[in-house]
């Protein structure tokens, strides 16, 4: 987006906000809605754009708040989802560098493309790249996991979910805090603080920060010196795997000049650097071999091997490959480099019928990495560019009339820019003497965006016990897409020609309408039922692989919607002393978007699912035990059933037709399986988990002791896109736990926490990795599996934790 747009879409916000905030100045401040909690079980969640307790939103979520995920240590996104039954996120290395799912319903990781279907929400500002995934989430005030379509409340249309982070702002007195840690595991060093409080009558400011410097938990088994094909050293990338350092900052300023007007403005930057996220792959072999294959007959390390087991070869690539016109390849080590700021800009007027609010938010990331999918013996290299710009704009009014029926209207605009450059050296040969470079092949990818929508919801209060609500989001959607193709090793230039350009030119529009009933009985009992609709954006899929198949219609892929309902029930029982919530839930995705890598042409291949039904049931509890003081306990399990329907998608490398690739003859080989029928990836069945916390005074003085434990389990799932049957992780249970030392007030602390004590070391996602046996599909298909490079999350951590508060 050029500057003068930008200047121009803020000058008309400003332009319609400024008016309705110098009226806004005289009018008669107004009481604050009653959402204050009247017990600690009870939770305020902003799901619906406004302030109620949990107990009387009628939607799914999953709140939790910052100090929990403080107590615990939880500052990624990976280990946020250990919390949610059902939800499985891990990193990856090509498009997005995301695996998100929630209810089996989320985006490969393999477009760079794609939207994601469960999407971050973080102060008021969508983002939707995936790549969030690695920003460290410090100084919070709660984060949201809302379940099933969102389309009317967060500005930009979900399918799968969405995750709400709210970060915390300023309070009207001056406190700061500092902590700091030690992992063991990972040989971490970490501290993070906050300084916050008011500067003036009108004005307050947080400064919040996080440091952090790991030298990884997993081991690299890989030799020191260790001579490629063509005799050229790599070395050892490092001494251990899944390590990095992180600095990060953010300022809030909340400025009140007047009862009825608020401005406030949140901005961050992140500087983090680590060796990528193919820094925590381990090697699984195809069928179950116990021998890494050999790949265009190079043999294997001797120091790989095939099992989930915290050790793998990571090296570098030879210097000279690096150097010799290989893009963002630095000086040969595996590395992931992400360089993130933003700003949003929230105001808010109360006047006596009418809120109004208006968010403008900006968004950069620039991240480059270099990653190794096969190991020491074998440069199956790839590095990527990729830098995005986005700029938001949503205005929303809610208004307070003293009738029966309000309503919650609005609009919301962004625009994106997205820069997603690849090379790859994936064939070890002699350097090309006219390119002057050993990469096989060199592409340049990106789109522009533009996402317009406008809202209405209203809200009906038919007595004192029934309220129904109805609205939808018209949005439309523009996508302009390129591809183009770059000398790169003459060699190949007969499968990888250069020179090809390829161009999309997508537009969609979709109207997606949401009707809830919600019933009280009591103050702390609410039923509801609700219809809800969500769409998710198609496009071209600027990952395409560019072969002479390479077409704009091979990468072109529609829109995703999704329909269905839920119902529910929120309680608060034993005077205040549980809480309860259920609900049950059934939604059809209709033109799932769904990507597969093919090892057999290195090509990335996109398309739409026929349909995809999720149905279930989740429950949550908090227990506060009366009987035992200080006592508390927690729990969660969800059933879930996800299952394709008229979907007919690619076969994996190497399947047979007995084997079920039977469909599609292309080239004298079938290459496509029906899926019909069948479980999608990422869908465990079933996840619960059960936890306690136990504060107890230990002396006169206000000391206290707190033990907490966590119990979460996770039924099996299968990993990899085209439902390999090799590739299922059987079920786990991970078991946390804490025991910390609290002074008077909380001013001091001493923790010890520990996070999968027991070391399960889970599988997130997977590919195949090419050249390593899965060749040919249905009546070429060899029946031999390649071997896949797995992503594992959340190895063993256990951390010594200091903090102080002022």
């Amino acid at each position: 987006m050029s500057s003068r747009l930008k200047i121009a879409l803020f000058a008309l916000s400003t332009s319609l906000f400024t008016p309705v905030a110098a009226w806004a100045q005289s009018a008669e401040p107004q009481p604050a809605d009653e959402t204050t909690a009247s017990s600690e079980t009870e939770i305020i969640v902003s799901a619906r754009r406004r302030d109620e307790r949990l107990v009387d939103a009628p939607v799914a979520i999953t709140a939790l708040s910052g100090a929990e995920l403080q107590d615990k240590s939880m500052t990624r996104f990976a280990d946020i989802a250990t919390q949610v039954p059902t939800l499985i996120a891990g990193r990856a290395a090509s498009g997005s560098s995301a695996s998100i799912f929630l209810r089996g319903v989320g985006s490969t990781a393999l477009s760079a493309g794609f939207d994601q279907s469960v999407s971050f929400v973080v102060d008021g500002m969508p983002m939707s790249r995936g790549r969030e995934i690695n920003l460290s989430q410090y100084d919070l005030q709660q984060v949201e996991v809302l379940k099933g379509p969102q389309a009317l409340f967060f500005g930009k249309n979900t399918t799968g979910g969405l995750i709400n982070v709210i970060t915390a702002g300023p309070g009207n007195r001056f406190e700061a805090a500092l902590r700091g840690g030690y992992g063991f595991e990972a040989r971490e060093k970490y501290a993070e603080g906050y300084v916050s409080g008011p500067v003036s009558d009108t004005l307050g400011a947080r400064l919040a920060f996080r440091a952090s410097d790991s030298e990884g938990a997993l081991t690299n088994t890989a030799a020191k010196t260790y001579l490629d094909p063509l005799g050229m050293a790599r070395h050892r990338n490092a001494e251990r795997r899944g390590g990095g350092r992180t600095l990060s900052g953010r300022l809030t300023l909340d400025w009140h000049p007047s009862d009825t007007v608020n401005f406030v403005l949140k901005t961050g930057y992140t500087d983090q650097k680590d060796g990528g996220p193919t820094d925590i792959l381990e090697r699984i072999c195809g069928g179950g071999r116990t021998t890494p294959a050999t790949m265009n007959g190079v043999p294997p390390s001797p120091n790989a091997d095939c099992k989930v087991d915290g050790r793998s070869d990571s090296s570098t690539i030879p210097t000279q490959v690096a150097a010799a016109n290989y893009r963002y390849a630095g000086d040969g080590h595996m590395y992931a480099r992400l360089k993130s700021g933003f700003g949003i800009l929230t105001g808010t007027i109360n006047t006596e019928v009418m809120d109004v609010t208006s968010i403008t938010s900006y968004y950069r990331f620039r991240q480059t990495d270099l990653n190794n999918v096969a190991g020491e013996a074998y440069p199956a290299t790839f590095s990527q560019l990729a830098d995005y710009e986005q700029y938001g704009e949503e205005l929303r009014f809610q208004t307070k009339f003293d009738a029966p029926i309000n309503a919650l209207f609005g609009m919301f605009y962004s625009h994106g820019k997205f820069v997603f450059n690849t090379d790859a050296y994936i064939f070890p040969v002699p350097i090309s003497p006219v390119t002057n470079t050993y990469t096989t092949f060199k592409r340049d990818d990106g789109f522009s965006s533009d996402s317009m929508s406008a809202f209405l919801q209203v809200t009906a209060n038919l007595g004192e016990q029934f309220e129904l609500s109805g609205g939808a989001r018209y949005s439309f959607e523009a996508r302009d897409s390129y591809q183009v193709s770059l000398p790169a090793h003459l060699g190949f230039a007969a499968f990888f020609p250069s020179g090809i350009r390829l161009d999309d030119r997508f537009r969609d529009n979709n109207l997606s309408p949401e009707v809830t009933l919600r019933y009280k009985p009591s103050r702390d009992l609410t039923f509801y039922a609700a219809y809800k609709q969500g769409f998710k954006s198609g496009g071209f899929n600027i990952s395409q692989t560019l072969t002479p198949a390479a077409t704009v219609a091979a990468g072109s892929y529609g829109s995703e919607t999704a329909k269905g309902g839920e119902v529910g029930m929120r309680a608060i029982l034993l005077d205040g002393d549980l809480s309860f919530n259920t609900t049950a839930y059934y939604y059809d995705y209709n033109d799932l978007q769904v990507q597969n890598f093919d090892p057999v042409t290195i090509g990335q291949v996109v398309a739409n699912a026929g349909t995809l039904r999720t149905k279930g049931i989740e429950a949550d509890f908090t227990w506060r035990v009366l009987s035992l003081p200080g006592f508390s306990l927690r729990g969660a399990a969800a059933y879930n059933h996800a299952q394709f329907y008229d979907y007919v998608g690619q076969c994996y490398g190497g399947q047979t037709v007995a084997q079920g690739c039977n469909l599609l003859l292309a080239a004298g080989a079938y290459t496509s399986q029906d899926y019909g029928g069948r479980t999608p990836p990422k869908a465990p069945r079933f996840g619960g988990s059960l936890g306690f916390t136990y504060e107890m005074p230990i002396s006169s003085s206000d000391i206290r002791l707190v033990l907490s434990g966590d119990m979460a389990h996770t039924s099996s799932y299968n990993y990899t896109d085209t439902l390999r049957p090799d590739s299922i992780q059987p079920a786990f249970t991970k078991f946390d736990a804490s025991i910390r030392l609290k002074g008077p007030e909380d001013r001091w602390s001493v923790a010890v926490i520990g996070r999968n004590l027991t070391n399960k070391l889970i599988v997130t996602a997977a590919n195949d990795i090419p050249f390593a046996g899965g060749t040919g599909t249905g009546t070429t298909g060899t029946g031999l599996l390649a071997d896949m490079s797995a992503f594992v999350e959340n190895p063993r951590e256990v951390f010594v934790e200091v903090g102080f508060k002022f």
